[in-house]
């Protein structure tokens, strides 16, 4: 909004008008309200320094206003103290009003465009626009107000301000017109920035009180103290506004449906600063990928290495595959803003991954616009495995037999909560409403028997789960590479067998990769096939009621039951 200046008041001035004009009495009572609420805070924490000035002293000081000279020292302390409580209970009623405004005058709007649903939510992001606008308009009423003010009472403060103010907006501007690189940190650090400065003006404020009180004349000691907490208020609701007005700009897309009645809403123009796609256009790619590929791996990218697309199945997170004539092939992939979380959790893994994890070797990370970029070393050559179930299954083979680090573990534990630690009578509660007959008896008899059901699942040694093993995840590569999934963004450590599939094919293959894995992991040895095919039906209950398909969660229930007939007593203390 900084950027576009011009356009961002004029946008902002249309959203106001719209709101006077559509809800003229909601909207006066919210900035009315918060504009008192602003103040009575305000008076709410200056009031007891009044207090405690008086109880630290044996009369009424001489700089206080003359009119509380006609009154008692100690009643005038008590009533100073029950004004300040007033004050505060008018914050909070003032607060209540704002709520129920912003609510109400929100409803109204979005009544009067007469529109069809638009995107889930609405009523909530209505409300919260709303509001924020309010707050926004308020707090710049009350910065006129208290510059207004200052210009009575301390008016070298009232320039001060304005002066510094003015000098801020001008360089921060400038600095956006020279400097694009400048304009996107600025856009991304834009509240941090404006706290940091309206601090710093502030602090000026305060210093030139200091030497105005040491070397020339001054007011007088109360106009210094309400001029010191008002340019603290006013820098602290500039430094707000701002940021606020930008934030509802980047929505107006959004906002203009809603409350415009012309305006039709567009999905595919939302979040267009936080797009990933106009990234991997091909003369934007040019741009960063060979930068990114010679910061990490030290070798400068040749004029004809080759950049393409490459397709993964894991939401907004895009990739490219980036081919050397005769050196490395690298997996470029920026992750989106949602996906930051999936960015960390996947290089936790691969950036130390046990022997034989099938995945791509770990070149490093970086960030690009702001975005987490994470490149992978990829085999020179590989291809798409033929079918997706059975290499589904080669993969969950392959991680059988790896045995998790123990300080990974730990660290895992502290973050995620493992599968029995999910199971409980709250998952199962719902799945009441679909059940009849013997259905109804499996699951009472299943909630009877929870404390054995998720010990046993505690007692099955851990493996890794990778729930992203879809076609365009999966590279078939010649030996010794062989097959290996290219996004780990979703990866967890469960009881094992866990993600497997359930059908009685899946079931033997499950069995026979234990067989297997008990040669490369001894502590595979003694975890029966019966744990393993418990916490590969558990796991798809789970899947199934958290989709809420409660007809398909019916179907594990009696193997569940005769699973766990099937396995000896075990220890229900859970840890």
């Amino acid at each position: 909004m900084l950027y576009g200046l011009k356009d961002g008041i004029r946008w902002s001035a249309r959203l106001g008008a719209k709101f006077f004009w559509a809800v003229p009495g909601a909207t006066s009572a919210v900035v009315l309200a918060t504009l008192v609420g602003q103040v009575s805070m305000l008076l709410a924490f200056f009031l007891p320094l009044k207090v405690i000035i008086l109880l630290g002293s044996e009369g009424i000081p001489r700089y206080f206003p003359p009119a509380f000279a006609a009154v008692e020292r100690d009643a005038l302390i008590v009533w100073l103290s029950l004004a300040a409580v007033g004050f505060y209970g008018l914050y909070l009623v003032a607060d209540r009003i704002i709520a129920l405004g912003s609510e109400r005058g929100a409803s109204q709007l979005l009544a009067r465009s007469r529109k069809m649903v638009l995107f889930e939510g609405q009523d909530e992001v209505a409300s919260s626009a709303y509001k924020r606008y309010a707050n926004a308009l308020a707090g710049g009423l009350f910065v006129f107000l208290v510059i207004v003010l200052l210009l009575w009472l301390y008016p070298a403060v009232a320039g001060l301000m304005l002066v510094y103010s003015a000098g801020v907006a001008a360089a921060l501007l400038l600095g956006q017109a020279l400097s694009a690189r400048f304009r996107e940190w600025l856009e991304e650090q834009l509240g941090v920035t404006l706290s940091v400065l309206g601090a710093v003006g502030f602090m000026l404020s305060f210093v030139y009180l200091v030497v105005d009180f040491l070397y020339r004349a001054p007011p007088g000691l109360i106009p210094a103290i309400i001029a010191l907490l008002l340019s603290r208020q006013a820098f602290t609701r500039l430094s707000t506004l701002v940021p606020a007005l930008s934030r509802l700009y980047d929505e107006r897309a959004r906002l203009d449906a809603l409350f415009f009645h012309r305006r039709a809403f567009s999905p595919s123009g939302q979040d267009a600063k936080k797009a990933l796609a106009p990234l991997f256009l091909p003369e934007r790619r040019e741009e960063w990928v060979p930068s990114v590929l010679e910061a990490l791996t030290g070798e400068p990218w040749p004029a004809d290495g080759t950049i393409r697309w490459r397709q993964l199945a894991a939401g907004e997170v895009f990739a490219l595959d980036c081919r050397t004539p005769e050196g490395p092939r690298y997996l470029v992939k920026l992750f989106g803003a949602r996906h930051t979380g999936q960015a960390r959790h996947e290089a936790t893994l691969l950036a130390d991954p046990p022997a034989g994890l099938p995945a791509p070797e770990w070149v490093g990370a970086t960030e690009v616009r702001g975005f987490q970029c994470h490149v992978l070393r990829l085999p020179a050559e590989g291809k798409g495995p033929g079918q997706t179930d059975d290499a589904a299954d080669r993969v969950r083979e392959a991680l059988l037999p790896l045995q998790p680090d123990k300080a990974l573990v730990q660290r895992y534990a502290r973050s995620r909560a493992f599968l029995w630690q999910r199971l409980d009578d709250a998952l199962l509660e719902p799945l009441r409403a679909a059940t009849g007959g013997a259905t109804e008896q499996h699951l009472e008899v299943l909630r009877a028997s929870l404390p054995e059901w998720r010990a046993h699942l505690r007692d099955t040694p851990l493996a890794f789960l990778n729930p992203d093993l879809n076609p365009e995840n999966l590279l078939e590569a010649p030996a010794p590479e062989g097959l290996m999934v290219l996004h780990w963004g979703r990866w967890s450590l469960e009881p094992a067998g866990a993600g497997w599939r359930t059908n009685p094919k899946a079931i033997e293959a499950l069995r026979e990769a234990l067989a297997g894995a008990r040669d490369q992991r001894p502590s595979l040895t003694e975890a029966s096939e019966q744990q393993l095919v418990l916490s590969a039906l558990t796991a798809q209950l789970e899947k199934e009621l958290n989709g809420q398909r409660f007809s398909k969660a019916l179907k594990p229930l009696k193997p569940i039951r005769n699973t766990l007939a099937r396995l000896a007593p075990a220890d229900p203390e859970i840890t």
